[in-house]
C-alpha cells in the first residue's frame, strides 16, 4: 500500500515538472518575437514576412504625367509632390486652439507645390479624379482650399479627364506664375493622359 501510494505521489510530482517546463518553453518563445507597439494594440509581427514593403512608385501614372508636364511649364521652379498641409502653413495661434487647428491639418496633403527659386511655396495643385465629386472629398477640398487660402497661397484644381494638355495647364496657372512660352517643339499630343481606373494617393 505504501508503495503504491509513493509511486502515485512520485507520478503527481513528475506531472508538475513537466508542465512547469511546457509553460517555460511557451513564455521564452512569446518573449522572443518582436512587438510593435502602435497605440492601444501591440501588434505581433510574423517572423516570415516584413511588416513594411516599399511602393513600386511614389506616383501614379496620371500623376507622374502631371509632374512632369508642371516641371516643363515651370523651369525656373521647382515642382514638389505630396506636400503635407502642416508644411506649407503654420498656426498662428496659441493654447487649446493651437492643437485643434493643427490637428485639423496635419494628416491632409496637396498633390504638387511649385516653389520659387528660395523653394517658398509660390501654388499649389490638386488633381482631381471623379472622386473629388463625392460628399466627404468635396468637404475635404473646400476645407484645404480654406486653409490654402487663409495663408494667402493660391492652388489651382485640375480635372482628371482625359487630352488635359500643356495649353490647358498653362492657362490655369498663368495668373500665379511666369511660365515657358509654347514652343514649336510641343506636339499636338503632348497631353496628360491619365490611365484608366487610376484613383490619386489620398
Amino acid at each position: 500500500m505504501e508503495a503504491a501510494l509513493a509511486i502515485l505521489l512520485l507520478l503527481a510530482l513528475c506531472a508538475i515538472l513537466i508542465r512547469g517546463f511546457v509553460l517555460l518553453i511557451a513564455r521564452s518563445s512569446e518573449a522572443a518575437k518582436p512587438v510593435i507597439a502602435t497605440g492601444r494594440v501591440s501588434v505581433v509581427s510574423s517572423p516570415a514576412l516584413p511588416p513594411f514593403a516599399k511602393r513600386n512608385y511614389f506616383l501614379s501614372a496620371a500623376e507622374r504625367s502631371l509632374y512632369e508636364m508642371l516641371c516643363q511649364l515651370t523651369p525656373e521652379h521647382t515642382v514638389f509632390a505630396k506636400v503635407r498641409l502642416a508644411n506649407l502653413v503654420r498656426v498662428q495661434v496659441s493654447g487649446r486652439e493651437f492643437w485643434q487647428r493643427f490637428d485639423s491639418i496635419k494628416g491632409k496633403h496637396v498633390d504638387f507645390v511649385v516653389c520659387d527659386e528660395a523653394l517658398a511655396p509660390v501654388v499649389a495643385i490638386e488633381l482631381d479624379d471623379a472622386s473629388h465629386d463625392e460628399a466627404d472629398r468635396l468637404a475635404r477640398d473646400e476645407f484645404v482650399d480654406s486653409v490654402l487660402e487663409s495663408a494667402d497661397l493660391p492652388i489651382v484644381h485640375v480635372r482628371g479627364k482625359r487630352g488635359c494638355g500643356l495649353d490647358e495647364i498653362r492657362q490655369l496657372l498663368a495668373p500665379h506664375l511666369r511660365l515657358q512660352e509654347p514652343s514649336v517643339a510641343e506636339s499636338a499630343d503632348a497631353a496628360y493622359l491619365p490611365a484608366a481606373g487610376w484613383r490619386p494617393s489620398v
